[in-house]
């Protein structure tokens, strides 16, 4: 217990290390700066950070949320981008149950959730922060989704047929045509994924239309679609009412604030990716409620 407990503190502390990489990056993915080089500078004064002030979380804390230079405050973008891509990690580690069995499968449910979460911290981070959703991040995590679900299904069935073959009741089932059956409902499944996906996109591309642009814009089509192939059907369904219902109970807080007017808009990818995390992580028992509720 103590171990695994240590374990998911070092996952986290992973985390933090690498959020403040994915602000970086969220960042400079739209003003064209090299990612990969170049150091990190205060917003206000420009002048570039000494070590002590990359720790992350910890420096924030200990300066006070301040520049140490120019002593003007810090955004608080900084520490919720680390703590959020530690909790990523952590759920990451929970969800492949890496720390109870290790073997292949756990280790590449955890690099894969790593990655997709990722992916949606930095276009979260960009829509709060600028209102886009960049087709640089955008493209490349629908094609690393689709691909891994396509390749994901197709050792499946080629190890679950080998399985079969070397079992001496499994080759009965072979005969009788069992395998062929089960394939057919496996690639359905990636089907109606993909399909739901293309429908959620159709109808994001709908508001677009109908609304002009001003509800919505392209980067949410894409995103409609990159979280409709991740959650895959129904969850996906459940994600996407989920970011309507919660943007538009915050909406509707900051106009009761009198934060907003009616006629502002707020940024809707990420409550859309919000959506599709609760959906992660409890997108089953959200279902199950849901249809017994008739």
């Amino acid at each position: 217990m103590l171990q695994q407990a240590l374990l998911y503190i070092l996952v986290f502390i992973s985390g933090l290390l690498f959020g403040s990489f994915l602000n970086l990056v969220s960042d400079r993915i739209l003003t064209k700066q090299k990612i990969l080089t170049g150091r990190s500078k205060c917003d206000y004064c420009k002048i570039p950070l000494s070590p002590k002030n990359l720790i992350p979380l910890l420096s924030f804390v200990l300066q006070g949320g301040k520049c140490s230079s120019c002593k003007k405050k810090l955004s608080w973008y900084y520490p919720t981008s680390e703590v959020i891509t530690g909790s990523i990690f952590i759920g990451a580690a929970a969800m492949s149950n890496i720390f109870q069995v290790v073997n292949y499968s756990t280790i590449i449910t955890f690099i894969y959730l790593l990655i997709v979460g990722s992916f949606f911290l930095v276009l979260f981070l960009t829509d709060l922060k600028y209102r886009i959703i960049p087709d640089k991040i955008v493209y490349p995590a629908i094609i690393f989704v689709v691909l891994f679900m396509l390749i994901n299904a197709g050792l499946f069935l080629a190890l679950y047929y080998r399985q079969l073959s070397q079992d001496a009741f499994g080759v009965y089932l072979l005969k009788a045509g069992y395998f062929k059956l089960y394939a057919y409902n496996v690639i359905k499944a990636v089907g109606v994924d993909l399909f739901s996906a293309a429908l959620i996109a159709s109808f994001f591309a709908f508001l677009v239309y109908i609304t002009k642009g001003k509800g919505m814009g392209g980067g949410d089509i894409r995103l409609g679609f990159l979280i409709g192939v991740f959650n895959g059907f129904p969850h996906n369904v459940i994600a996407i009412f989920l970011g309507f219902i919660m943007g538009a109970v915050l909406s509707l807080i900051l106009v009761m604030l009198k934060l907003k007017t009616l006629k502002d808009t707020v940024p809707f990818g990420p409550f859309l990716i919000a959506g599709s995390f609760i959906a992660l992580l409890w997108g089953s028992n959200i279902w199950n409620f849901y249809i017994n509720l008739f």
